[in-house]
């Protein structure tokens, strides 16, 4: 019986190295925890059991503070490639808003930036690449290019002791716009040879502009998801039998009426920011996120509710709420 019993206590070690060890492995969906946030809202709002949420965790749920990064579920472990090598981290990357984040010494070792600077005082990161100068400052979503104020779609994050920052944000910043996520393996592919960027481009000039002037339009005061929901209802719309096939055609689309409000009061011809460019550009690069969604509108403005009655609702990001 003694026997019996030591090999049944050793499976069980064995078993539980194991599923630490695949645990280790994985990657984790992550939250920056805002003012109001709990255990409990956060399984609401990403649909997961609430002792899952807790278990994952090593904060006491009475010691939440605004600014903590927390484990929402596990998912697959992702890596990274660049020009088809697999990058090497000493720290795993992570998913916020649809966005993956990296230690920002990716960005010296991998993608060519010629200096990095810890700037104490102020607990930011000033990273020297291409003629370009950007600033990120922890626990902040605002990002500066040349002096110039980007919002991201999640901080940056102090995290295991390494800086994390969103990748997407740093390769387009740095000029190279051939990056792909790989939904299967939990893969981002990225070509950083320039040679090969232009045939991967499939969108023109005058898509790109009127793409950006319609977000600038309807998203100016948008966080940058919102931009980026924005311009991809326009696409979809554009990819749609139900409206005509141009992203021209559908911004000056008048049959039902007026579709897009700054059509009507000349909003459209205002210039777009560097924010709004990128957006566009992002979504013609196919950076979907807000998917098969055809409809949007800021609840506190509109003067119809047609879509709310009428379309399945998909999800809000900050004053606009989106329909399919």
């Amino acid at each position: 019986m003694k026997k019996i019993t030591v090999i049944i206590s050793i499976i069980i070690i064995l078993l539980s190295s194991t599923v630490a060890t695949s645990a280790q492995a994985n990657s984790f969906h992550k939250h920056t925890v805002r003012p109001g946030d709990t255990y409990f809202i956060l399984s609401l709002m990403y649909n997961q059991r609430l002792n899952s949420i807790e278990s994952i965790n090593h904060i006491n749920p009475h010691q939440l503070e605004v600014g903590n990064l927390v484990k929402i579920n596990s998912i697959k472990e992702i890596s990274v490639y660049v020009n088809n090598q697999q990058v090497a981290f000493d720290r795993k990357p992570y998913i916020e808003n649809d966005r993956v984040f990296v230690p920002i010494r990716f960005v010296m070792d991998s993608l060519g930036a010629e200096d990095i600077q810890w700037l104490q005082e102020t607990n930011t990161v000033r990273v020297t690449a291409n003629n370009s100068t950007i600033e990120v400052t922890q626990g902040s979503n605002i990002a500066k290019v040349n002096g110039s104020n980007v919002t991201l779609d999640a901080p940056v994050q102090l995290y295991e002791d390494r800086v994390f920052v969103p990748i997407r944000f740093f390769t387009t910043t740095l000029g190279i716009d051939n990056i792909q996520w790989d939904s299967i393996n939990y893969s981002v592919l990225i070509n950083s040879h320039t040679e090969n960027l232009q045939p991967s481009r499939t969108f023109t000039d005058d898509e790109l502009y009127w793409l950006a002037k319609i977000v600038h339009a309807e998203a100016q005061g948008e966080p940058y998801e919102g931009k980026l929901a924005v311009a991809n209802v326009v696409i979809n719309r554009k990819n749609s039998n139900q409206f005509p096939n141009t992203i021209y055609g559908v911004i000056f689309d008048f049959n039902g009426g007026v579709q897009f409000s700054p059509v009507a009061d000349g909003a459209i011809n205002n210039e777009p920011n560097e924010e709004s460019i990128r957006a566009a550009q992002e979504a013609l690069n196919g950076h979907n996120n807000i998917g098969d969604s055809l409809f949007f509108l800021n609840p506190a403005k509109a003067t119809s509710f047609w879509i709310v009655y009428n379309r399945p609702y998909y999800k809000t990001i900050q004053g606009h709420s989106f329909y399919l």
